[in-house]
């Protein structure tokens, strides 16, 4: 008997992580929302994952196991080829859904004033399992003007994560994410979805999600140098405005250059690209160099001193 059509259909790539992927899934099946379907893209040879996915026994869970390894964002886009739903949400499998997710999302898109629409949330931030200091919101602010919307992500607590996407299947389709992109996936994706001036951004208030920082787990980001980073961004400099490039340059690059002990060529190559590729603020000019300059716990204690602290606040620090 052949199954109804569902409206949603929830894509969750997945590879060697049987436990974490079905409590996944099982966050999605306690939605209040229920015409979905969870296409899971087990990504490679990986029995136990398949096993123990097909032992929740619940119809509305489709396996689609590869034959071989072509990477996260590949198997995305494979989940959504093998989707039949009219949207497509995406959930990373380390990360789990609030019940009432779709729900919010679902209503949000009745609104909408086009047929292409990403619906964004906010989420929860948990590393470790633990709530740093209580709870923490992110975004800590919505974008709200189109012109800058390539800076938002790369502004201090701003930036929406895989997770929290919904996203018209014919979008997604048309916009899929780049096959063996090294990093920067979701920011990609992003980034090359909003160049389209029909698509309307519509982002929930309510934290619908958490998202679980993978400290000490092994990710594609955490493998990669500060310099292939930095080539994704010349390569894709079209995507950002000058602002948004200096901004990248100085939030995601530096902190990396720092911490990998690049010296004084990767200060000299940073500093060309942050300020005469890009266009940076005082304010970008300033954390650029306090950044290179000064410890990460110098600055955290000048932080703490001289200004508020929230939750926030040190998320962005």
């Amino acid at each position: 008997m052949e199954m109804e059509t569902p409206v949603v259909s929830v894509v969750i790539p997945t590879r060697n992580r049987p436990d974490m992927v079905c409590h996944a899934v099982e966050t999605v099946l306690a939605q209040t929302y229920s015409d979905l379907e969870i296409v899971v893209v087990v990504d490679g040879p990986d029995e136990a994952t398949v096993n123990a996915l097909h032992a929740i026994g619940d119809s509305r869970i489709r396996v689609v196991a590869l034959e071989n390894n072509v990477g996260g964002a590949e198997a995305r886009n494979v989940g959504v080829r093998n989707s039949r739903g009219q949207w497509v949400a995406l959930l990373d499998d380390d990360d789990e859904w609030l019940p009432l997710k779709l729900e919010y999302q679902m209503k949000a898109a009745e609104g909408r004033k086009t047929d292409k629409a990403l619906i964004a949330s906010r989420f929860y931030f948990r590393q470790d399992g633990i709530d740093v200091m209580g709870p923490l919101i992110l975004p800590g602010t919505r974008p709200s003007d189109r012109a800058r919307m390539s800076e938002y992500p790369f502004e201090s607590d701003c930036g929406f994560q895989t997770s929290v996407y919904i996203c018209n299947r014919e979008l997604f389709l048309k916009v899929p994410f780049i096959k063996g992109l090294p990093g920067m996936q979701d920011v990609d994706w992003f980034l090359r979805l909003m160049m389209d001036p029909e698509v309307e951004l519509i982002v929930v208030p309510e934290p619908l999600s958490i998202y679980n920082s993978p400290t000490g787990r092994p990710t594609i980001s955490a493998g990669l140098t500060w310099e292939k980073p930095l080539a994704w961004a010349k390569a894709n400099r079209h995507l950002m405005s000058s602002r948004a490039y200096s901004l990248f340059i100085m939030r995601t690059l530096v902190p990396r250059a720092v911490d990998e002990r690049s010296g004084w060529r990767g200060f000299w190559t940073l500093l060309r690209e942050c300020f005469f590729v890009g266009s940076p603020s005082l304010k970008i000019v300033g954390l650029f160099f306090i950044r290179y300059l000064l410890p990460e716990d110098v600055r955290y204690r000048l932080k703490t001193r001289f200004f508020p602290v929230s939750a926030n606040d040190l998320k962005a620090a």
